[in-house]
């Protein structure tokens, strides 16, 4: 009786243990840029640029956006405050408040970035030690903790940045305001959100700060959603009331991957790899003479 009650309690452990086991893996812990990304939107398809290639150091103005500052390859590893405003009014009228503070409306935390090489264009103030820190939004329902927690999966990435007080600079909107201001000087921001991450070797790169049908739209592969289907890439348009229409700037096809309205959608389904997106946008790179690496051309 006692052998056969033993076997019983042994089954019933396994079986519970191999549901909980079930139960883990089929409800894994988010990644980091899955936390991070919460909450990215399906964009509206008001895009100031056409292609990739227009994001390069370098490249043409195409309208009202301006080419990145740098394109750098780098690896994710950590994240810091930054900074938190008491609203989210993007006119830049908001006080900044502390970071940890229940009046911030906004948060902007620090992806501390180690330069793994710098492609194309140059860094500029704001780059100690081999690392830069890019300005991304935090979202309201994820916390530093967290996302330091999900560290290990932020992975190594290609990413068009600038130095956020040159940028302002740049775009004839300077930082007045002295804390903004040091803030500024000490950071990046993405440009043209394109950041563009590999979270373990050899996968496909994901464009985190994208949403699924411009990623696909901008790096040439058929955006497939949730539910299995197939979506064609949206057509860029623009509104004149609010920002100038882009100028097409006819990049060759290896590097200006994006669908024009009325175009063929691409057949395959998949992100290029890492070393893949690599090539084209060091192509880019050359083809406007602000490779860093002029052997690679």
């Amino acid at each position: 009786m006692k052998n056969r009650f033993a076997v019983i309690l042994t089954l019933v452990a396994a079986i519970a243990t191999g549901t909980l086991a079930g139960t883990f893996l089929n409800n894994p812990e988010p990644s980091f840029w899955q936390r991070l990304s919460y909450g990215v939107s399906m964009s509206d398809g008001d895009y100031l640029f056409d292609s990739v290639a227009d994001i390069v150091p370098g490249a043409p103005d195409s309208g009202a956006f301006k080419a990145a500052g740098a394109l750098v390859q780098g690896t994710v590893v950590d994240i810091e405050p930054g900074i938190a405003f008491a609203s989210d009014d993007s006119a830049g009228g908001s006080a900044v408040v502390a970071y940890d503070s229940e009046a911030a409306a906004m948060r902007y935390a620090s992806l501390v970035v180690r330069v793994d090489k710098v492609l194309a264009g140059r860094l500029g103030q704001g780059y100690t030690d081999g690392k830069i820190r890019i300005q991304v939004e935090q979202p309201v329902t994820t916390t530093l903790a967290e996302l330091k927690e999900s560290m290990g999966t932020a992975g190594t990435g290609l990413m068009f940045v600038h130095n956020l007080a040159e940028r302002q600079q740049l775009l004839g909107r300077p930082i007045t305001d002295a804390t903004q201001l040091a803030y500024a000087q000490s950071v990046y921001t993405p440009i043209g959100e394109g950041l563009f991450v590999e979270e373990s070797a050899g996968s496909p790169v994901i464009a985190p700060l994208m949403d699924g049908q411009r990623a696909a739209q901008l790096l040439g592969y058929t955006y497939v959603s949730e539910d299995g289907e197939a979506e064609p890439s949206p057509s860029p348009t623009c509104d004149d009331l609010i920002d100038p229409c882009y100028t097409p700037t006819s990049k060759p096809s290896a590097t200006a991957t994006s669908v024009p309205a009325g175009g063929t959608e691409p057949a395959n389904s998949t992100p290029p790899s890492l070393t893949t997106l690599r090539t084209t946008l060091v192509t880019a790179a050359c083809a406007e003479g602000t490779a860093v690496d002029s052997s690679s051309c």
